[in-house]
Parts: C-alpha cells; sequence; structure tokens
C-alpha cells in the first residue's frame, strides 16, 4: 500500500513554486499534502502469495475483500438503480388480530407480529440489508417487543405498499413486459445469478481517493488506510522522496541546504564566478549576504538601499471614498534592488527561502557545526628510565667479579662482601660492561626478587670468564 500525490495537486504545487520563486522545504510541501484528503490517493497492491485479489465494483470503484461482499454493497447502495426500476404497488392488508409486534432495536424499524408468518423472513431480511456486520443471534437479542396497538395499526399500513423489481438490462421483444419480480429475495438472486460476474470485477492493484467514502471500502482496508496515512504525516521522509520525484518531472530542482534538509525551486543553486564582474550595487548584495547569511528580505533590501523620509500626504481629491493604502511604498533604489535580487534568483547565485531566509546559492550559508574528532594518544619511543633495582645488580655484579675465582655468581641472590672484596680497588674492568648490560634492559628487576637462575649466568659469563668447573646448583 503506497500514499501517491493527485496530479492535480502536483502541478498546482508546482506552479506555485514558479511563480513564487523561492525555494521550499520538501517536508514543508509533504505536510500540505497530506493535509487534505483530495491532494492525494491510495494504492492498495497485492502480495503475490495471496491468492485470491481485490474485489473492485464497477460502477462507483467502491473495493471489498471477496466478491459476495462486494455484491452485498451494489443491492443496497444507488448502483442498484442502474439494474432494476422500483415500483410501488398495492397489496392486500394483512388479516387477523394481533396484540404485539416486534421492533428493530437498533433502527426503529417495524418487524411485524412474532405471531405473522414473516416474521422471521423479515429479521432476516434486515440483518442481512443493514446489520451484516453482526451476528443473526446477536442481532435477534436486539429486537424487542411491544404491545401497542398504534404501531400494529401503522405496520398493517406498511404492508399494503408493497415494491416490485423491473428489470431494465435485458432485451424484452415486441410486445411483451419486462421482467417483473415481486420480492426482494427474488430480485437479490436474479441479480448475483445474473451480474455478479460482471458487476464486479477482480483486481491485483487499486487505487482508492483519500477523500473518498468509507462506506465504499471493506473495513480492513479502511483500517490499513486509516494507519497508513497517520504512519506518513508522522515520518514524512518516504512521502518526501515520491513527491520530490513528481516535482522533477514537472522541471523542479531538489537540493539539500541548512544542515542536510532537502529544499525544491525552480532552479538549482550555482557557486558564483570569480570571473564575473557585477554592478556596483550587486556587488553590495552579495557582500551583504556573505556578511550576513540567512538575513531577511525586507532587511536585505533596507540595508542596501535604507527607508528615506516619509512620503508627502497626497492632496484630497473628489474620490473621497477610495480606501487609503497601508502598505509602504517603496522608493525607486529599493525598487532596483528588488530587481536585482529576483535576477540573482533567477540565475541561481542566491537562494530565498519559504521564510523570507536569503543565502548565497552555493559559498556564504553557515555549515552545521561539526565535532572535532578526538587526537589518538601519541605513543612515546623513549624508554623509561632505569629502575633503582639496577644499582644493587650492579654492585653485587662487580663486587664479585673482582676476584679471579672461577665460581659463577650465586643464583638466589647478590653475593655478601667479603674482607678482600673490600680491600680491593672497585674500579675493575669487568664492572663496566655490567652496568651497560643492566642500562640496556631497564625493566629487569633485582636478581634477589624475580630473575630466574637462566637470566643471571648471562651476566656472569660476561662479566668472568668461564672456568672448567661446572657450577653447583642449589
Amino acid at each position: 500500500m503506497n500514499i501517491e500525490v493527485e496530479e492535480k495537486a502536483a502541478d498546482a504545487l508546482a506552479a506555485h513554486i514558479k511563480n513564487t520563486g523561492r525555494a521550499f522545504s520538501m517536508f514543508d510541501a509533504s505536510r500540505l499534502v497530506l493535509d487534505s484528503g483530495e491532494r492525494f490517493h491510495v494504492r492498495f497492491t497485492c502480495a503475490p502469495e495471496r491468492p485470491a485479489g481485490l474485489f473492485r465494483v464497477v460502477a462507483d470503484g467502491a473495493v471489498f475483500l471477496s466478491r459476495d461482499d462486494a455484491s452485498r454493497y451494489i443491492l443496497n447502495s444507488g448502483a442498484l438503480a442502474g439494474y432494476y426500476r422500483v415500483d410501488e404497488i398495492e397489496l392486500e392488508e394483512p388479516k387477523g388480530e394481533f396484540k404485539s409486534i416486534g421492533v428493530c432495536g437498533m433502527s426503529g424499524a417495524l418487524i411485524g407480529p412474532p405471531s405473522h408468518h414473516s416474521y422471521q423472513t423479515a429479521i432476516v431480511r434486515l440483518h442481512r440489508e443493514r446489520f451484516a456486520n453482526m451476528s443473526i443471534d446477536d442481532y435477534k437479542r436486539r429486537i424487542r417487543v411491544e404491545s401497542d396497538p398504534e404501531l400494529v395499526v401503522k405496520w398493517k399500513e406498511q404492508q399494503r405498499k408493497g415494491m416490485r423489481w423491473v428489470y431494465l438490462k435485458g432485451q424484452v421483444a415486441e410486445g411483451a413486459e419486462p421482467l417483473a419480480l415481486n420480492t426482494r429475495a427474488e430480485m437479490e438472486a436474479h441479480f448475483r445469478r445474473t451480474h455478479s460476474e460482471d458487476a464486479v470485477t477482480e483486481v491485483r492493484e487499486t487505487i482508492v481517493p483519500g477523500s473518498g467514502e468509507r462506506e465504499k471500502l471493506a473495513r480492513v482496508l479502511i483500517i490499513l488506510l486509516q494507519r497508513a496515512v497517520e504512519n506518513a504525516r508522522n515520518h514524512l521522509f518516504e512521502f518526501s522522496q515520491h513527491l520530490g520525484h513528481v516535482l522533477e518531472h514537472r522541471g523542479l530542482k531538489l537540493f539539500k541546504r541548512r544542515s542536510g534538509k532537502l529544499f525544491v525551486s525552480r532552479i538549482r543553486p550555482q557557486a558564483i564566478d570569480p570571473a564575473v564582474v557585477f554592478s556596483e550595487r550587486i556587488t553590495s548584495i552579495v557582500e551583504t549576504i556573505k556578511e550576513r547569511p540567512g538575513i531577511v528580505l525586507s532587511k536585505l533590501v533596507d540595508a542596501i538601499a535604507p527607508a528615506g523620509a516619509a512620503p508627502d500626504v497626497p492632496e484630497q481629491t473628489d474620490k473621497p471614498d477610495e480606501p487609503a493604502s497601508d502598505a509602504p511604498k517603496l522608493s525607486e533604489a529599493q525598487v532596483g534592488v528588488m530587481k536585482d535580487l529576483r535576477w540573482l534568483a533567477d540565475e541561481g547565485y542566491i537562494i530565498e527561502y519559504s521564510d523570507g531566509a536569503v543565502f548565497l546559492g552555493v559559498q556564504g550559508e553557515t555549515p552545521p557545526a561539526v565535532k572535532p574528532a578526538p587526537k589518538p594518544a601519541k605513543q612515546s619511543n623513549r624508554q623509561p628510565a632505569a629502575k633503582p633495582v639496577a644499582q644493587p645488580l650492579a654492585e653485587s655484579a662487580a663486587e664479585p667479579v673482582a676476584e679471579t675465582s672461577a665460581e659463577p655468581v650465586a643464583e638466589s641472590g647478590p653475593v655478601p662482601p667479603t674482607d678482600e672484596a673490600i680491600d680491593e680497588p672497585v674500579e675493575t674492568p669487568v664492572a663496566e660492561p655490567a652496568v651497560e648490560e643492566v642500562a640496556i634492559e631497564p625493566e629487569t628487576p633485582s636478581v634477589a626478587e624475580t630473575v630466574p637462575p637462566s637470566d643471571v649466568e648471562p651476566v656472569a659469563e660476561e662479566a668472568v670468564p668461564q672456568s672448567s668447573e661446572k657450577p653447583t646448583a642449589e
């Protein structure tokens, strides 16, 4: 199901946009169309998996979900006049004494005395013609029986006036009378047998006017139509896209401005060529719009050509009955500014919107605020300084290697200093490499805390020449 704009409404809207020369928001134009059911229609399309289509009445375009519903609509509408002529005839008054009479609790129609032979037939007929949307049992419960002699007399008078249906479609031979059906039941059976196929057509797609009578639609279709229109009014984007394509086929141009909103105008905006030389007044107009984008048209005219002194009061004439005009008169300079603005708008150099705001065609409009992207955190290539625990490692590595002993450094922790190590000079040629090794790997913790034996051995090999004896494991 799709909502589409009527051709006449689209033509009128396109003509209005071309005549005014202004740019209109597509959302505003969509609201204008959807506000009146005369400006749009609804297209119903059956899904491919639906076995049966929709049933449309040829006479007035009513749409139903079944052929029986469509035929029932014809039998109870004005379309029946195209098939039968109704003639009133005089009948015999019902005989008998009746104490009570059945009355429809919903319409007040007189059904008849419960003891009369036509009582049940009248109930079924009235239910089928007017209250088919409810069950026959519910309808019977709404019938009330009243003991009113005046109602009985009124019902008898109604029964004296009967109706006869004369068939209009069939061909009548010369000298013969047309087919006449004396009861409504006979007429309905004849219609379903003769015109059920040609009076109702099955379609897979049909169009329903937005302002069409709800009696001409099935109840389910009425609910779908109401929901579709309400959804379109609340969410205008989809309908605005359809309306934009329709207006483009009529020569109008679509463009996005003012924070990405879609607008329609008679000419596409374009940038001002720097090589084009304007007159002094047009240049002043362009510069003013650049400095004050979105300025209202009236203020723009006053900025270029300020209003002068109030015009002199005209002298009294011989026609005092003419009303004085309250509209302010424009000076010649202001009229010239308006002409220049119209020329700029026709060329697409400026845009005048429906709310009176004026912008340049391309540049000059204030762009939407864009939040700056967060800067990525810079990764530092510098290595952190050596931890203080490196110093004990250097001292522990320098002190034992001062001896010429072939034993390696203990793996469990730093070797406690001895008297010999204290007496000997600290500056040994082996101490410096040990300190350099620690400086290259600043993250290395102290040997006494976490360094496994396999990590300590390279320090010992580089600091002390290896001996032939194997280190003893603790």
